[in-house]
């Protein structure tokens, strides 16, 4: 579904650089966010995630294939992103820095595969159950931000993130 998507202007959008001053501030930022790891661990396996929310809102025609099939399709598209910007995560930048490092953190930084994919499956479940939309954008949200709670990303990985996992979104929104 995400073969033919195009990420050159993906590739334009830059971090900020490893020594300026954004990339200080947003290292600032993370070390003012509790770090708290049930939320990094409840919400790193977005699959899981996606699935205990259809739970919790009583879907009973969850599809559990939809989220596999979206993060298995948009996984090559995210690591093109990450080798081409090859950003350090900020605990690689700041030594200082207290992290709760996980096997998923293993790759560059920029741009936040987990907010990618949780924005990207939450719309396309919002849609296929609409009464659960809100619950599962928060999922989506939550997946997220659970990255910047583990000090694994940078507000401005989120940020893209997002951004792509709403744009892939618009890009399969008539294939699913």
């Amino acid at each position: 579904m995400l073969k033919n998507f195009d990420i050159s202007s993906f590739k334009k959008q830059k971090p900020p650089s490893d020594n300026s001053f954004d990339t200080d501030q947003e290292i600032k930022a993370l070390k003012k966010i509790p770090l708290r790891k049930e939320f990094v661990k409840k919400y790193d396996d977005i699959e899981a995630s996606f699935k205990k929310t259809a739970e919790e809102q009583g879907v009973e025609d969850y599809d559990k294939s939809i989220a596999k099939k979206l993060i298995k399709d948009s996984a090559p598209v995210i690591m093109k992103l990450k080798k081409y910007h090859n950003r350090p995560r900020p605990y690689d930048l700041d030594k200082n820095l207290t992290a709760f490092k996980m096997k998923s953190m293993e790759t560059p930084s920029y741009p936040s595969g987990h907010s990618v994919q949780g924005v990207l499956i939450a719309k396309a479940l919002g849609d296929k159950h609409p009464k659960a939309k809100s619950a599962f954008a928060k999922t989506g949200k939550n997946i997220s931000y659970s990255r910047r709670v583990a000090r694994a990303h940078y507000k401005s990985d989120s940020k893209l993130g997002e951004n792509i996992g709403n744009s892939m979104y618009k890009h399969i929104k008539n294939k699913i």
